[in-house]
């Protein structure tokens, strides 16, 4: 009937309307978490990965994403955030690695790195300075020389867990511990321990560190063999309780 007719057509545009203001919701979403839009393989064809490098780069550099992350990030916590924000039309690790090859190319402000020794792979910004971060990492082994920090009536911070990366102490003994490991660089400098580590041994290739390998571990010291300088760890020694 007329009447059926009238209600349905009444239906569908109401529907059509209803989707188009979910649509709207949704690409207003994820242009928020800096995505112009959930592209498919399907959808963009033959230039699928050179859109997707520029939908990467927008994503890291919402909300400084990568800078808060000290520059780089391991392709593995990349893939992840990357598609959880997506929710559907997930990327493949194929995808990630060929959209890598394209922000080089495209000169997008970021790039890949592969870690020499471990072959860790990252994205990084291209305008991070292994320089400036291993003299960063050498100011903080020197501060961890400085013993007067955590010695005294501290106790109850090392206990609570509230001194800073460079104060460290073993309490067994009560024998002042300098030098700063990757877990300190991953607390101090806000990445993660294992981009510490990495930037701890580029440092030490670089001449500005040096490193104490015992059965606790590696700890990393200021480098004072190119300047014959040991002046820093005779304070050292002389806080050290015995």
């Amino acid at each position: 009937s007329a009447a059926a007719t009238s209600s349905s057509t009444k239906s569908s545009n109401g529907h059509r309307a209803n989707t188009s203001e979910d649509t709207a919701k949704l690409v207003n979403m994820l242009e928020n978490m800096g995505m112009t839009s959930a592209l498919s393989a399907k959808e963009s064809g033959s230039v699928y990965h050179k859109q997707l490098s520029r939908q990467l780069v927008d994503f890291l550099r919402k909300n400084d994403k990568l800078s808060k992350a000290g520059g780089m990030m391991t392709l593995t916590d990349v893939y992840c955030l990357f598609n959880r924000a997506r929710a559907t039309n997930l990327i493949s690790p194929e995808d990630l690695l060929k959209s890598l090859e394209w922000m080089e190319k495209l000169k997008l402000g970021m790039s890949k790195r592969v870690f020499e020794e471990s072959g860790v792979v990252v994205i990084q910004d291209d305008s991070f300075d292994d320089e400036l971060m291993a003299r960063k990492l050498a100011d903080l082994a020197s501060e961890s020389l400085h013993g007067e920090k955590i010695l005294g009536n501290q106790m109850n911070d090392v206990q609570s867990g509230s001194l800073g990366p460079g104060d460290r102490i073993m309490p067994a003994k009560g024998v002042f511990v300098g030098g700063i490991t990757a877990l300190d660089v991953s607390k101090a400098l806000k990445f993660s321990a294992l981009l510490a580590n990495e930037q701890l041994l580029s440092a030490e290739r670089m001449g500005w560190l040096c490193r104490d390998s015992t059965i606790e571990g590696i700890r990393f010291f200021p480098n004072c063999f190119s300047s014959g300088d040991f002046s820093i760890f005779a304070r050292f020694s002389s806080t050290a309780v015995r």
